[in-house]
């Protein structure tokens, strides 16, 4: 089933209000980053300090995205 656009920056600013109202933790830290391998049970222990180094990489790229949005 094909979306129209709307929805689709609809998700786009959600996911973004998400990442920078909760998942981004006071200290700087972004919490509730999935573990990985043996210890990626995929509900189960993730909360605000639940973080890796790979979830902050995923945060600057979703925030360049956002950028290029915001620009168009």
């Amino acid at each position: 089933r094909s979306r129209g656009l709307g929805d689709v920056y609809k998700r786009q600013k959600q996911g973004w209000k998400y990442l920078t109202e909760i998942a981004l933790q006071p200290n700087g830290k972004i919490g509730y980053v999935q573990p990985i391998r043996e210890r990626a049970d995929q509900h189960k222990n993730v909360g605000p300090e639940t973080t890796a180094d790979f979830g902050v990489g995923a945060f600057l790229l979703a925030g360049s995205e956002m950028v290029k949005y915001l620009n168009n």
